[in-house]
């Protein structure tokens, strides 16, 4: 393993656990979102912890694709 794919994972482990921390309920309602009224009384958060698992999985399900779909670019070349 070279230090470019480490340091891809480790970026990607990071901005996945950056992502979740921000989807959490309490630091979310700290975010300023300025909606409409009528908007903002058809939008409710819905604190589930496995939303926040399901966003890192999602990432990391992202940066593992990427890197294949590059790799494979790259040795088409």
């Amino acid at each position: 393993m070279t230090l470019r794919s480490i340091t891809y994972w480790l970026i990607c482990s990071i901005t996945a656990v950056i992502a979740v921390g921000a989807a959490e309920p309490g630091v979310a309602a700290t975010l300023s979102f300025t909606l409409p009224d009528n908007a903002s009384s058809m939008v409710h958060t819905v604190p589930e912890p496995s939303r926040a698992l399901l966003l890192f999985a999602g990432i990391m399900a992202m940066a593992f694709t990427y890197r294949k779909a590059w790799l494979s670019w790259k040795q088409s070349e």
